[in-house]
This record gives C-alpha cells, structure tokens and sequence, in this order.
C-alpha cells in the first residue's frame, strides 16, 4: 500500500481552509463524476455546524470537511453551492434526520429517510426543512428520482465557487 505524504495532507487542509473560509450552514457541496465518487455525482449538506452531512454506504453521515474532501480525489472538482432562500430549516433538517439513514440504496419514494442516497437526502432536507422542491418538477410525486442535475441546476441555487482537487491520497 502506498504511503500518504505529509505534503498531500498538508494539501488537503489548505483547500479545507479555503473552502471553511466560505462555507455556510445550507450550502451544498456538489462533486464531479470521477472514480472516488464509482462515476456518479456526489452532494452534501453543510450542517449548522460546519459538518457535511450525506448518504454513504454504512447509512447518514456527518464529516468534518477534511474527512469529506479525503473521500474525493486528485483531478475532481466541487463546487459550492449556496441557496439563494433561507436554508436554516434545511441544514437543521439533515443534522436531525441524518441518524435515521440505515443505508445508500436507490429508492424512489421521497418520504422514506431509512434508505436513502445522496441527492435525495438533499433534495428532502430542502423540501421538508423549507419547503423548496429543489427539481422543478411540474407536478407532485411521492415516488420519482431526484438526480444529481436536479441540485446542480436548480434555479434555487448560486455557484459560489469551485474547488479543484490537487491532493494524492
């Protein structure tokens, strides 16, 4: 197994710092597709802590964000994304129900926080914390995919900045 340089850590909580320096309660951190992420988008929410809260495999989790940017690789990107309402209720709705994830699996109904993943955890944080349907849809359904494009491009969201992974680990 190859040994971790200082020099890579140092570089993973330079960019920590940079991004902290910006973050706010709400935001959502939206990842590149890249093989730390097995080819798919990533997002999480910054919690009123400061901590990422998302969908893993094992069930909810809460990093601090140099855990989270140790799961995202060297070449990825992620960009910062900020509501442009009041996301207070949104953040404080992930640190409540994150807990309550058993799992990542891909299941559609939108009411079900037991198994979840992470663009849905999103979009629920948003809808039940504050009531903003972050996909556009055009009508109510309480079963449907909320994927990564529905948080990119929703209109309820400025791209505040982005972030380029230049750590080896």
């Amino acid at each position: 197994m190859k040994k971790k340089s200082i020099a890579e850590f140092q570089k993973l909580y330079q960019t920590a710092a940079v991004m902290n320096a910006q973050l706010r309660a709400g935001d959502v951190l939206y990842s590149s597709i890249g093989p730390s992420t097995f080819f798919f988008s990533h997002a999480g929410i910054v919690g009123g802590d400061g901590k990422i809260y998302h969908a893993h495999p094992s069930g909810g989790i809460a990093e601090s964000l140099p855990a989270y940017l140790s799961r995202h690789r060297y070449g990825g990107t992620l960009t910062l994304l900020r509501p442009k309402a009041d996301p207070t209720e949104a953040a404080a709705w992930a640190v409540q129900h994150i807990g309550s994830m058993k799992g990542y699996r891909f299941n559609r109904t939108l009411a079900d926080t037991n198994w979840n993943y992470c663009t849905k955890f999103v979009w629920q944080a948003f809808s039940s914390g504050c009531g903003i349907d972050l996909s556009a849809a055009t009508a109510k359904l309480s079963k449907r995919w909320i994927f990564p494009r529905h948080i990119k491009r929703s209109s309820h969201f400025d791209p505040i900045a982005k972030f380029s992974l230049e750590y080896r680990l």
